[in-house]
């Protein structure tokens, strides 16, 4: 059974959080329903991050991270972002992170292949900036 669109479109939309800008959310929505049309299973994964959230993600594979007088470093994680709290165009509730589903909608895909880089082409032709275009530290997520 295919996943449904509108599974896909309330996932998203919760996984956004609370703090997304109401802009950055119709657009990501809109990208959402444009991949489905082409068959492309889509699920926002992460939306507005809060200066705590990221301080544990800028933690990840760094020594010594400390952010408000609390340790966030954690050497068990390969590091997944250079932005430190406030860097982030996440902690304005102005970016997104993406993955695709498996068809069931059951299952999380992170190859990044032709479908990735499909939906990477929908998001930027509804003005987002993608981060597998990035020079340093790719986000094929973002």
């Amino acid at each position: 059974m295919t996943v449904k669109l509108k599974t896909l479109l309330d996932r998203s939309e919760k996984n956004m959080g609370s703090g997304i800008h109401p802009v950055v959310k119709e657009s990501a929505l809109e990208m959402v329903k444009r991949a489905y049309q082409e068959g492309i299973f889509v699920q926002i994964s992460a939306g507005y991050r809060s200066m705590e959230e990221q301080a544990k993600l800028y933690g990840q594979g760094r020594l010594g991270y400390i952010y408000e007088g609390k340790n966030y470093s954690d050497l068990s994680k390969p590091r997944v972002t250079n932005a430190m709290p406030g860097q982030s165009y996440h902690n304005y509730g102005l970016a997104i992170d993406y993955f695709i589903v498996s068809d069931d909608g059951k299952n999380a895909i992170w190859t990044v292949d032709a479908k990735w880089k499909r939906v990477a082409a929908i998001g930027k032709s509804l003005g987002f900036a993608w981060g597998g275009d990035w020079s340093s530290l790719k986000d094929y997520p973002h």
